[in-house]
């Protein structure tokens, strides 16, 4: 295949993409030619995007490219190993369900990191919100009453004298904070690419162990469905790499191949490199001692979700009311502070 045939590749977005692979699968899994099938599927389908992509990725297999290929070049927003994967499949003979099962991982992936931050947004909401009406408070309303209190001399509560000075201090504390934080970012992202950025969002509190054991789930669906097609274990371990979403995950995953390709145990990979959680060592321990690899995996990446399901419902019931009692007191007890002189003068000059 000329360059120039590879140009005219489609380009699709990622949801596109998910689209057109998810009709690839069933057509391989009905058994019908696959160009044909695409193009009856195009004259189907409700989204001109979609009709589109799948007529030109029928006319490149028209042209000789392979599917692999073809959905490589096509899909350049997903995993780039996508094609290995699908050349597993096509060695083992289960392109549709291998499609099926991997689109339905990265989907539930995806589904779980959302229900995790649909926990969080309403506290992270509440936490905003609160932040900016203490420096609202603290501009408007403190000045004139710090002015009020110099004035007249007042010798002032300690409460009082501790939330002057905080009021004093937010704006630049806050903007020494947030650039800090923007530093700490870039570099990780510049210096570290995607796997430091994926690295650095799986140690922040709250959110972190989530997004970790997210992308440790979808990776161990992902090398269970790969393994179960009888792909040996390091090169299973190199494509599941290329075909999840967390990156720092991804690199963990070829450290794991080259363990095992010096001879390594699955089991003493996993518990040597410390990257992964150790709740998963017993099951993969028992699946290499009964050649059931990867029903032990599918058994861990369960475990994994399980404990996934129960921070989100943790994170549901004790956040909110937390979030809401230290937005409250921080109110309160600002306001209390800060009329506490008014009330010893009322009380003197009574």
């Amino acid at each position: 295949m000329d360059d120039r045939s590879l140009a005219e590749a489609p380009a699709f977005s990622a949801a596109t993409a998910e689209a057109v692979i998810a009709r690839v699968g069933d057509i391989a899994a009905a058994g019908m030619p696959l160009a044909a099938g695409l193009r009856i599927s195009a004259a189907e389908c409700d989204s001109w995007r979609l009709a589109r992509g799948l007529r030109a990725l029928a006319s490149q297999l028209e042209l000789g490219r392979s599917v692999e290929d073809c959905l490589q070049a096509a899909t350049r927003r997903l995993p780039p190993n996508l094609a290995g994967l699908i050349a597993a499949a096509q060695r083992a003979g289960a392109v549709g369900p291998m499609l099926a099962e991997w689109l339905e991982n990265r989907r539930a992936a995806r589904a779980q990191w959302r229900a995790v931050l649909a926990a969080l947004a309403y506290p992270a909401l509440t936490v905003v919100l609160g932040i900016g009406v203490y420096l609202l408070f603290a501009a408007i309303v403190v000045a004139p009453f710090r002015d009020i209190y110099r004035e007249a001399g007042l010798k002032l509560p300690v409460a009082t004298t501790y939330f002057l000075w905080s009021c004093s201090v937010a704006v630049p504390v806050l903007s020494i904070s947030l650039t800090a934080i923007v530093i700490v970012a870039a570099l990780a992202r510049l210096l570290g690419g995607r796997a430091g950025w994926s690295w650095l969002i799986g140690n922040l509190p709250l959110i972190g162990r989530a997004w970790h054991w997210t992308g440790v789930a979808e990776m161990l669906r992902c090398l269970s469905l790969l393994i179960e097609h009888r792909v040996p274990l390091p090169e299973s371990l190199r494509r599941t790499a290329g075909g999840i979403s967390d990156a720092y995950v991804a690199q963990q995953c070829r450290a794991l191949a080259g363990r095992v390709e010096q001879g390594s145990s699955f089991t003493m990979s996993l518990v040597n490199l410390r990257t992964l959680p150790l709740s998963i060592v017993p099951l993969v321990r028992w699946g290499e001692q009964t050649d059931s690899l990867a029903a032990a995996l599918r058994s861990a990446a369960e475990l994994i979700e399980g404990r996934l399901g129960m921070r989100g419902r943790l994170l549901v019931q004790i956040v909110p009311p937390v979030v809401f009692v230290l937005v409250g007191g921080t109110v309160a007890s600002g306001v209390i502070a800060l009329f506490l002189p008014l009330v010893s003068l009322m009380r003197g000059l009574m």
